[in-house]
C-alpha cells in the first residue's frame, strides 16, 4: 500500500497578503493603544498576547518598537495628507482663504483630539527618526498654508512674522492645560486663535468666530476676571 505524502500548504511569503493583514492588524492595534496611552505604555509582548498571537510572530513583522513606530508615523503623515488636500482654488478673497485654513484646523484638533500628550512626548524623546519624518510632515503642512495665504496679507506686516505669529497662536490654542484653564475645547480656541489672526494679518478685516458662551472665558481672562475652567474651582 502507497504512503501518501503530506500535503503540502504554500509557504506565506514575507510580502503576500496575509502578511500585509497582519501588519496592518498589528500596526492598527499599536497606533491606538500609543495615541490612547503613549508609546511607553506599549508593551510589546502584551500587544502580541492582545492580538492573539506569539511576540516571535509580531518581531517577524516588526523587528522592533522603532520600526512600528516609524510605520505609526508613515500612515499617520497619509491621514494628515488628506487633511491638507484642501481646495485652496477657492481661496479667491481674504475670506474664503481664512474658511479653507479654519477647515484645516477643524480636522486637524478632530485628528489630534484623539491622540494623548504622552504620544508626543514619548515620540519626540524616545524616538527621534520618527519625531524627526513626523515634523516633517508638520512643516510641509504649514509651508503649503503659508505659499496660499502670503497673497492675502497686509502690505506693511512682515510675512515671516506672520507666520510664526500663526505657529505660536495655533501651539497655544491646541494646548490642553491652556484650553482646560479657560473653559473651551481646542476647536473652539484653535477657531478663535485662527480668527483672531486672520482679523490682525490679513489685507481685509474678516470676522469668521462668533464668541460662545463658553468662548467668553477669553474675554475674562483677558480682562483677569477669575473664572474657574473644567475641573477648578474658585
Amino acid at each position: 500500500m502507497a504512503v501518501r505524502a503530506p500535503k503540502r500548504f504554500p509557504e506565506k511569503k514575507p510580502g503576500s497578503a496575509e502578511s500585509t493583514r497582519v501588519r496592518e492588524k498589528i500596526l492598527l492595534a499599536f497606533s491606538a493603544k500609543a495615541k490612547r496611552s503613549g508609546i511607553r505604555a506599549v508593551v510589546m509582548g502584551e500587544l502580541a498576547s492582545e492580538l492573539r498571537m506569539s511576540a516571535v510572530t509580531l518581531y517577524k513583522h516588526f523587528a522592533s518598537k522603532d520600526e512600528l513606530v516609524l510605520a505609526m508615523v508613515d500612515a499617520w503623515a497619509l491621514e494628515l495628507a488628506a487633511i491638507d488636500a484642501l481646495d485652496w482654488a477657492k481661496a479667491d478673497d481674504c475670506s474664503s482663504a481664512l474658511e479653507v485654513l479654519l477647515s484645516w484646523a477643524d480636522a486637524w484638533t478632530a485628528n489630534l483630539g484623539k491622540v494623548a500628550p504622552a504620544f508626543f512626548q514619548d515620540l519626540r524623546r524616545d524616538h527621534p527618526e520618527a519625531w524627526h519624518r513626523y515634523s516633517a510632515v508638520i512643516l510641509k503642512t504649514k509651508q503649503t498654508a503659508a505659499a496660499h495665504l502670503i497673497g492675502f496679507l497686509r502690505p506693511d506686516i512682515n510675512p515671516a512674522a506672520a507666520f510664526q505669529m500663526l505657529d505660536d497662536l495655533v501651539a497655544r490654542a491646541a494646548n490642553p492645560r491652556f484650553v482646560e484653564r479657560l473653559g473651551l475645547s481646542r476647536r473652539e480656541a484653535v477657531r478663535m486663535a485662527l480668527s483672531l489672526w486672520g482679523g490682525g494679518a490679513l489685507a481685509e478685516r474678516t470676522t469668521v468666530l462668533a464668541l460662545s458662551p463658553s468662548a467668553t472665558t477669553l474675554r475674562g481672562a483677558a480682562r483677569g476676571d477669575q473664572t474657574p475652567g473644567p475641573g477648578r474651582s474658585r
